[in-house]
Order: structure tokens, then sequence, then C-alpha cells
């Protein structure tokens, strides 16, 4: 999960923009409201037919864990690329790629608190390096914050995720639909909390000027 979200945060910020600038609609609501419905029904497909196949007789279990293992990762690939294309389509400018990290991970693990979830990470990632000063984060706390909200990641992402694979475990036709069903709604919810955290986003920039945790001067 967190290899996905490190490539969906370096590699794929300029495909988000691009698919926020041809969304259709004039305001926001509905470009958003486009962008959900897209990728509800994308996801809804995905994972019925995980659903569907996990339980499929000629299906062993190697062969299930393998599929299992593959729709987590599409997933969350397409749920960054929501929280992105989201970022975008709120007009958020050219953000560094530990701050499209910093998005991702709250919004996946804190869901509607998102908002609080990075703050706090922020806060206590604050101990002992530059203090956050006018709603600008030094680059070296936004990574500690990462750090911190990484190790999150699986007991609360993972988890919530995991239930939905055992649900996709049930007999033929249930699994299917619970698979459907429950990333149709993951998605819808994602993007409501997305925007929402976009809409309050407590940090207005990065100070890109700073030490990174490794020491090494960046920006410069």
């Amino acid at each position: 999960m967190l290899d996905t979200i490190d490539d969906v945060s370096s590699n794929r910020w300029d495909a988000a923009t691009r698919r926020a600038a041809a969304l259709p609609g004039d305001i926001r609501p509905e470009k958003i409201k486009a962008l959900t419905d897209s990728l509800a029904r994308e996801l809804g497909a995905t994972g019925a037919a995980a659903g569907a196949a996990a339980v499929a007789p000629t299906v062993g279990t190697a062969a299930t864990l393998l599929a299992t293992t593959a729709e987590l990762g599409w997933f969350t690939a397409r749920a960054g690329d929501l929280i992105l294309t989201i970022a975008a389509a709120h007009g958020r400018p050219e953000p560094t790629v530990d701050e499209r990290r910093a998005w991702v991970l709250a919004v996946l693990i804190y869901g509607s608190s998102a908002r609080g979830g990075l703050t706090r990470a922020i806060n206590e990632a604050t101990t002992g390096t530059v203090p956050v000063v006018n709603n600008r984060v030094p680059l070296a706390t936004l990574q500690t914050a990462n750090l911190l909200m990484s190790r999150s990641l699986l007991r609360r992402y993972g988890s919530r995720r995991g239930l939905i694979a055992v649900g996709r475990a049930l007999p033929i036709g249930i699994g299917a639909f619970i698979g459907g069903s429950a990333n149709y709604v993951a998605i819808r919810t994602l993007a409501r909390n997305a925007d929402e955290f976009f809409a309050r986003l407590p940090y207005s920039a990065i100070d890109v000027q700073s030490t990174d945790v490794t020491g090494r001067l960046l920006g410069a």
C-alpha cells in the first residue's frame, strides 16, 4: 500500500491536473460529482469482479490471495488519483511530492477527520524542529508527519479494506455484491471527505527551503 501511495504521489499529479481540467461541469461541485460517479462505477465493477472470482471453484487459495492483493493495490491507486484530482479541482498550486503524499495518507487514514489527523501529525512532528509559522510547514516537519501517518496506514485503512476482502469471499453472488457495493460506497465517501479536506486545508504552503530528514538541503 505504501509503495502504491508513493507511486501515485510521485508520478500522477500531472495526470490529476489534466483530469480535473477535463471534467464536465461549470462549477467545482459538478466536476467533483462527475469524477466521483465515474470512479465509483469503475471501482464498483472491479470489486464485484474480484468477489465473483474469489469464490470460483477453479480458483485456488494462492490465486485468490494474488487477486485480493491486486485489487487492493488497484483500489488504493485509483483512490489516490481521486484525492489528487479533487486537490487539483480545488486549485492547489504545484504541491511537492511530500505534500501530495500527506494529502493521500490523511484522507485514506482519517476519512472525515483528515484535517484533524493531518494537524495532529504535523503538531507531533514539530517537536524539536522548526515550528509552523504563518501556515507554512517546514519540509522536514511534513516528511516526519508522513512517517507518523504511514505507521497508521495498515491498522486503519488496511483493516477497513481487509473487512471488504473477507466479505468478497462469501458465496458467489453475495461476495460479488459486497465487493461491488463496498467499493462504490467507499469511493463516494472518499470523494466527500477529500472535498471537505481541501476546502478547509489548514496549511496553505510548504516551506521547501528546509532541511529534509536525511540532512540534505532542499530547494537550494
